[in-house]
């Protein structure tokens, strides 16, 4: 049963079974910036600038080894506070790969020191760049990249779709 308050058809934000239109949201592709908003209001630009694809060069030249069957990855992305409130988060905390299988892989916690990573915060006015590695499956095809200022993807939440 829809329940409602005031005058039939008067008030359709108070009634519960109108559907609020959503933002959908941001895609592009390598190379594009796209706008987004922190958790806090922050207003953003990312920019996904590059996807290495295999990097497992860059991963043994900083020391690491892949197990049998893996490859690495590298993802250099930018970030810009364009507002006046501090993004006091790591820019790529939620920075994913998407596969055709519509899995996720998260970042691997480790850094290169050829491609510096990311550093946490990102103030009014500044941008500043960082590289993430992932390290995945061989024969993972991966089809997009995510970006989320929080945990799960939402309305913020920016796409770019990946080559290959």
């Amino acid at each position: 049963m829809v329940s409602t308050w005031g005058v039939p058809q008067t008030a359709s934000w108070a009634r519960g079974d109108e559907t609020h239109p959503q933002t959908p949201p941001a895609q592009g592709r390598v190379g594009e910036s796209l706008q987004a908003q922190g958790i806090e209001g922050e207003q953003l630009t990312v920019q996904l600038l590059e996807v290495q694809d295999p990097a497992d060069f860059l991963f043994g030249a900083a020391g690491y080894r892949l197990q049998d069957g893996e490859r690495a990855v590298v993802v250099h992305t930018e970030i810009t506070n364009r507002g006046p409130i501090a993004f006091a988060s790591l820019p790529d905390n939620y920075l994913e790969l998407v596969t055709d299988l519509g899995n996720t892989v998260a970042k691997a916690p480790v850094s290169l020191t050829s491609r510096p990573p990311h550093r946490i915060g990102v103030q009014p006015g500044e941008t500043l760049g960082g590289h993430t590695v992932y390290l995945l499956p061989e024969d993972t095809r991966v089809v997009a990249v995510r970006w989320s200022p929080r945990p799960e993807p939402d309305g913020r939440t920016l796409t770019w779709a990946v080559d290959g």
